[in-house]
This record gives C-alpha cells, sequence and structure tokens, in this order.
C-alpha cells in the first residue's frame, strides 16, 4: 500500500514542472535573460528529477515490473521513457549552464519539450489503467 500511496502523491509534481521549466527554457532561450530563469530550470530540473526517480521507483514496485492490462503496460514503458528524457534534460542543461554552453542549454530546453510530452501521454496511459470505467472516452 506504502508504494502505491508514494507514487500517486510524486507523480503530479513532475507532470507540471516539465511544461513549466520547458516554458521557461523557451523563454530564457528567446530573450537571453539569464539572470533569472537559466537558475530555475536548473535546479528545478534537478527537482524534478528527483520526484520523478521517486515516483518511477514507487510505481514499479507497486505495480510491479510486467503484467498488468495493456494500459498499465503502457503506462510503466512510458514513465520509464520520461524518466530517462528527465535525466538526459536536467544532465545537458545543468552541463550548458555550468560550461556557459548555449547548445547545450537549447537541447535540454528542447529536452523539456519532449519530457513534457512523454508526462503527459504517461498520465493518460495511467489514468487509463486506473479509471477506465469512470472515463466517458
Amino acid at each position: 500500500m506504502w508504494p502505491s500511496f508514494l507514487h500517486h502523491l510524486s507523480l503530479h509534481f513532475p507532470i507540471v514542472l516539465s511544461m513549466g521549466l520547458a516554458a521557461a527554457a523557451t523563454y530564457g532561450l528567446r530573450r537571453d535573460d539569464p539572470e533569472l530563469l537559466r537558475p530555475l530550470v536548473r535546479w528545478g530540473g534537478w527537482a524534478n528529477l528527483a520526484m520523478t526517480s521517486l515516483a518511477v521507483v514507487s510505481g514499479l514496485v507497486a505495480g510491479g515490473f510486467s503484467g498488468g492490462s495493456e494500459d498499465l503496460s503502457h503506462h510503466r514503458y512510458l514513465g520509464i521513457t520520461a524518466f530517462f528524457v528527465i535525466a538526459l534534460a536536467a544532465t545537458s542543461y545543468d552541463y550548458g549552464q555550468r560550461h556557459n554552453l548555449v547548445d547545450w542549454r537549447r537541447f535540454g530546453g528542447l529536452l523539456w519539450w519532449v519530457a513534457t510530452f512523454a508526462v503527459i501521454g504517461t498520465g493518460h496511459w495511467g489514468g487509463l489503467a486506473e479509471h477506465r470505467a469512470v472515463v466517458p472516452w
């Protein structure tokens, strides 16, 4: 019961933060305003990776590494993919910030958009797996 409870507590933070980081990274690169947005995206990315790690580990412990419905399998594999994309986004943006490399920050910002779509898809499949009876479509 605890892993499932922890999974449900920790999964909403990465969804919202990925969207915010994608928007902030894009705005920061377009405006080239490093004073506020660069550290925000850098440390927000590490916070997002930490919460995503907690959500993935608790979800795998609660739901198992295999089995379940087809929706749950999609949710599991897309969640693992989202974890790796978030890890790559946080790492690449941090590398670009530490070494003042704009191309790495751009790559990290682009990956935050990929992460946003990955967590939205993960949430969609997770919602279908959990609430199929009440979802009207």
